[in-house]
């Protein structure tokens, strides 16, 4: 391991061409511990990674967790840069242990109709 590559991102004082010292390693080691406890205290941690998304560009996230399933509710925007609710569940199937996961794309354009006709469906349900 070259002392150069292991510098990257982390004040590591210049040490003899092409070795890393034991202080330098710890320095990287406490540099690394802190930067996933950063991580780690971050809504979604996993979407930091390089090349899984952009969080500059993801808006709002909200999860709603209900008994067996869980929903997701997120609005994403399209190449175009109009908005889109996202909804997804998901379940796991308690007989072979397999997660599922159901997703629908509401788009701006027919959000309005869209919640109209769930509100109405749900006054249906709660005056059943």
């Amino acid at each position: 391991m070259y002392a150069n590559e292991m510098r990257e991102g982390c004040s590591i004082k210049e040490g003899r061409d092409g070795f890393v010292t034991i202080d330098e390693l710890l320095e990287l080691a406490e540099y690394l511990y802190k930067g996933l406890n950063n991580l780690s205290n971050q809504r979604h941690p996993l979407a930091i990674y390089k090349g899984v998304k952009n969080m500059e560009t993801s808006n709002e996230h909200e999860m709603l967790k209900a008994s067996s399933r869980t929903y997701f509710f997120d609005i994403e925007t399209t190449k175009n840069g109009k908005p889109y609710l996202k909804i997804s569940e998901s379940r796991i199937n308690k007989d072979t242990q397999e997660q599922t996961r159901n997703t629908i794309i509401i788009f701006e354009e027919d959000l309005f109709q869209f919640t109209g006709i769930f509100n109405t469906m749900s006054k249906r349900i709660s005056n059943a």
